[in-house]
C-alpha cells in the first residue's frame, strides 16, 4: 500500500473544487472528464431500470453482454461473443482485476496514465518504462520496448504484461496501425499479454482512425473501454473489457468473476439497464457521440494551434482532448526563476496563473522535461448549464471559429495568460 499513490487527477479535482468554493477563479485544465449533458434517452433508461434492485450476475447480464458483443463487434470488425465480455464498475475495476489475475511485471509506455502504475503496486507487480519517441509526436518504438524488456529479464523482473493506451492519455495522440501491427508481432513472438485500454476509442478525430492491437494478436489482447468518456456518464461507473475467445480468455472470466464476486457483487442493476441502451448503436446516440466528439476536437485544436502559434512544444492530437505541453526549451531561463521540474511549474502556472494542470511526473515522466497534461474538456463546461450552451450553440450551425471566439470566455482568458507566461520567459 506503500508504494500506491492517490489518483492525482482526483487529489487535483478536489483541490480545485476548494479553490472555486473560496471564489478563486482557478482555469481547471487539470481533469479529465468530459461535461457534455447526459442523453435524454440515457435519463429515460435509468427512470426505467430504477425499479431493478436485486443482485444479477458479476459479469454482467447475458443481455447486457450481448449487447455489447454487437456494438463492438461493428466497432472493432471483429466477431465477438457474449462469454468475451465482462461488465465492471468503471474500466479501472476491469484493469485492475485483469492485473492481479495475470502473472508477471509489467511493461508501461512513458508517459501514461496514472493509475496503472497504483495498480501495479496494489497487485504487488513491478513497473518497466519504456521511452515513447518523443521527437515523433511520442510513437511507439518497438526497439525501445525490446531493450527494456531484455533488460528486465537480465534483472529477473519477469516482464509478461504490456500495457498500450490509444488514444492516449496525457498525450491525446493514437498510435499509428504500422508501429501497433510490430508491437504485436513482437509480443507475440515473446508471448506477453497485451492490456489495450481503447476508453477513448469513440473520440478520435475526424482526420484519424482508430486501431485495435486485438485485431492482429487476439489470442492475449484484452481490450477495455466503457461509457466515462464518449457519452459524459464517468460517474455512473460502466466499464468493458472484451477477453480472447479461448482458454486463456475464459480462465480470466473466471479469475473476474471470483474478484467481482467477493468485492462489489455487480454493477448496479439500474445502471446496466442504461448500458443495454448506451451500447444499443440506437442512431440518436451514436449521433449524439459524434457531435461531442466534433466538439472536443474543435476545442482542443483551437487550444493546441494556439500553443504552437505562441511556440509551446506538444504534439498534435488525434483524440480524446488532452494536450502534453513541454516547457524543456525554457528549462534555462525557468531555472534562474527557480522553476526546476515540472511539478514547480504547474505549481507556478496555478499560484501566479491561476492556471491548473498536471504535471508530466504524474504521468510517470521525468520532473527535468517540463512537461504538462492540459485538458480541454472542463473549460467553459464547468456546470451542466454552461456545457448545455456550448451544446446549443453547435448544434446551431455555427463557425466552430466563431463558437470559439464567442462562446468560450474561458478557454481564451487561458490562452491570453499562457501568452503573458511566455511574454515573461522571453
Amino acid at each position: 500500500m506503500s508504494s500506491a499513490k492517490t489518483s492525482p487527477t482526483l487529489v487535483l479535482n478536489e483541490k480545485i473544487q476548494s479553490l472555486w468554493n473560496e471564489g478563486k477563479d482557478v482555469l481547471h485544465l487539470g481533469f479529465g472528464e468530459s461535461r457534455f449533458p447526459t442523453h435524454p434517452l440515457l435519463k429515460n433508461a435509468l427512470a426505467k431500470g430504477a425499479s431493478n434492485r436485486s443482485y444479477l450476475p458479476s459479469t454482467g447480464t447475458e443481455k447486457l453482454k450481448n449487447i455489447i458483443a454487437k456494438y463492438y463487434s461493428k466497432k472493432l470488425s471483429r466477431t465477438l461473443s457474449a462469454n468475451q465480455i465482462l461488465v465492471g464498475v468503471g474500466s479501472k475495476s476491469l484493469l485492475y482485476s485483469m492485473i492481479q489475475s495475470l502473472e508477471g511485471n509489467i511493461l508501461l509506455p512513458k508517459p501514461s496514465w496514472v493509475s496503472y502504475t497504483s495498480m501495479a503496486a496494489l497487485c504487488g507487480k513491478s513497473v518497466i518504462q519504456f521511452n515513447l519517441e518523443r521527437d515523433h509526436e511520442y510513437s511507439l518504438d518497438l526497439d525501445t520496448i525490446h531493450l527494456a524488456y531484455h533488460a528486465a529479464k537480465k534483472n529477473g523482473q519477469n516482464p509478461k504484461i504490456l500495457i498500450l493506451n490509444s488514444p492516449n492519455n496525457p498525450i491525446g495522440n493514437s498510435y499509428s496501425s504500422n508501429d501497433l501491427n510490430m508491437v504485436t508481432d513482437w509480443a507475440k513472438e515473446n508471448n506477453l499479454v497485451i492490456l489495450s485500454d481503447e476508453i477513448y476509442s469513440l473520440i478520435t478525430h475526424n482526420e484519424n482512425t482508430h486501431t485495435s492491437p486485438s485485431s492482429t494478436y487476439p489470442e492475449k489482447t484484452i481490450v477495455f473501454g466503457g461509457l466515462s468518456k464518449h457519452l459524459s456518464l464517468g460517474g455512473w461507473r460502466v466499464g468493458i473489457a472484451i477477453v480472447p475467445d479461448n482458454a486463456f480468455g475464459q480462465g480470466l472470466v473466471n479469475n473476474f468473476n471470483l474478484i467481482a464476486g467477493s468485492i462489489w457483487s455487480c454493477v448496479p442493476a439500474p445502471i446496466q439497464i442504461v448500458a443495454e441502451t448506451a451500447f444499443s448503436a440506437n442512431p440518436e446516440i451514436e449521433s449524439y457521440i459524434h457531435t461531442c466528439t466534433k466538439i472536443h476536437q474543435i476545442r482542443t485544436h483551437y487550444v493546441y494551434d494556439h500553443l504552437k502559434a505562441l511556440g509551446v512544444s506538444c504534439p498534435k492530437p488525434t483524440g480524446a482532448f488532452y494536450i502534453y505541453i513541454s516547457f524543456k526549451n525554457y528549462d534555462r531561463v525557468l531555472a534562474m526563476m527557480g522553476i526546476d521540474s515540472c511539478e514547480d511549474l504547474a505549481n507556478h502556472l496555478l499560484e501566479t496563473y491561476e492556471i491548473a494542470t498536471l504535471p508530466g511526473v504524474a504521468f510517470g515522466d521525468d520532473p527535468d522535461e517540463l512537461c504538462l497534461r492540459i485538458s480541454t474538456s472542463y473549460l467553459d463546461m464547468e456546470t451542466d448549464e454552461k456545457a448545455e450552451l456550448i451544446l446549443k450553440s453547435f448544434n446551431s450551425g455555427i463557425n466552430p471559429t466563431v463558437m470559439m471566439n464567442d462562446h468560450h470566455p474561458k478557454t481564451n482568458l487561458f490562452l491570453n495568460r499562457m501568452d503573458e507566461f511566455l511574454s515573461s520567459l522571453n
